[in-house]
C-alpha cells in the first residue's frame, strides 16, 4: 500500500513538473512568435521606406526643368509629405534640396558666414580652421563638428538648419530655395536677403506658390538685383535630401524612417541614416 501511495505521489510530481515545462516552453514559444512577427515586419517596413527613397530618386530624376525652386512638386516636408499604397501599407516620403544650405566643407567658407547664422564669432573661427586641418576630407560627418573645441549642442542648434556638409566643396547655394537666414550669410547683409525672399514668394506672400517669383538663370539674378555677386548662387540644384517612413496596416505610427542625402543626376549617396 505504502509504495503504491509512494508510486502516486511520484507521478503526481511528474505530472507536475511536466505541466510546468510545458508551460514554460508554450509561453517561450509565443514569445519567440511574437519576436519573428515582429522582426518580420520591421524587415517588411524598411524595404517599404526604401522604396519610397527610391521612388522619390525617380522623380527627381525626371525633373526636367533648369532650375528648382520651392512651388516644384518635389519639395515636400513632413506636413505635406507625398504618399505610395502598396495593399494595406503606405509609404510617406518627400525631400528638400541640400543646396538651400551652407557648406561647412566649402573650400571658400568665412567665419563670417557662419557667425550670421548665428554662432559665436570665436566658434565660427574654429570651425573655419578644423575644416582647414582636415584638408579635402573635411567634415566626414554632421557629428564631427563637436569634436571642434568649444562647440556645445546649445551652440550647434543656432546653426544646425542651415548648414550641411554632404556637397563637396561646393560652396553656391540655389537663390531659389535658400532661407534669408542663408542668403543674409552668403550676402553679408540682411536688406537685399530680405528683398530677395519677398521677390520669391509673390504677391500672395506664400512660399511655395504658383505666383512665386523664379530666377531661372543667373541673368534674372542680375537683371532684379543689381550688385549680388552672382558666383555665390545657382539656380539649379544637384544634391537633395530624401526622407520616407512606413506605416504598416493596423499600425498608426511609422515602424522606420529613413533618411538620404542623394546626388540627383548620378544617384550617388552621400549620407544614409535608417531609425
Amino acid at each position: 500500500m505504502k509504495n503504491r501511495g509512494s508510486i502516486l505521489i511520484f507521478t503526481l510530481w511528474v505530472l507536475i513538473i511536466l505541466s510546468i515545462i510545458s508551460i514554460a516552453l508554450s509561453r517561450r514559444a509565443a514569445t519567440d512568435m511574437r519576436l519573428a512577427k515582429r522582426e518580420s515586419q520591421s524587415i517588411k517596413a524598411l524595404y517599404l521606406a526604401k522604396a519610397g527613397i527610391f521612388k522619390m530618386l525617380a522623380e527627381l530624376s525626371v525633373d526636367t526643368n533648369k532650375y528648382d525652386a520651392l512651388n516644384e512638386d518635389w519639395h515636400r516636408g513632413a506636413g505635406d509629405p507625398k504618399k505610395l499604397t502598396l495593399r494595406d501599407d503606405m509609404v510617406f516620403y518627400g525631400a528638400s534640396d541640400e543646396m538651400a544650405l551652407l557648406n561647412l566643407n566649402a573650400e571658400s567658407l568665412k567665419k563670417e558666414e557662419i557667425s550670421a547664422l548665428g554662432l559665436d564669432p570665436d566658434l565660427s573661427e574654429a570651425v573655419v580652421k578644423y575644416r582647414e586641418m582636415k584638408g579635402d576630407k573635411g567634415f566626414e560627418f554632421m557629428e564631427e563638428i563637436f569634436l571642434v573645441e568649444g562647440m556645445t549642442r546649445e551652440a550647434f542648434s543656432n546653426i544646425k538648419s542651415s548648414v550641411t556638409i554632404y556637397r563637396g566643396n561646393d560652396h553656391k547655394v540655389n537663390i531659389n530655395t535658400a532661407g534669408e537666414k542663408v542668403l543674409a550669410a552668403i550676402l553679408g547683409d540682411d536688406l537685399p536677403a530680405r528683398n530677395i525672399s519677398d521677390y520669391r514668394i509673390g504677391p500672395d506672400e506664400r512660399e511655395g506658390t504658383a505666383d512665386d517669383g523664379i530666377f531661372r538663370d543667373t541673368a534674372d539674378i542680375t537683371n532684379n538685383f543689381d550688385g549680388v555677386d552672382t558666383s555665390s548662387f545657382s539656380v539649379v540644384s544637384g544634391v537633395f535630401r530624401v526622407w520616407a517612413e512606413s506605416v504598416l496596416s493596423g499600425d498608426r505610427e511609422p515602424l522606420k524612417k529613413i533618411e538620404a542625402v542623394i546626388d540627383r543626376s548620378t544617384g550617388n549617396i552621400r549620407h544614409w541614416k535608417e531609425y
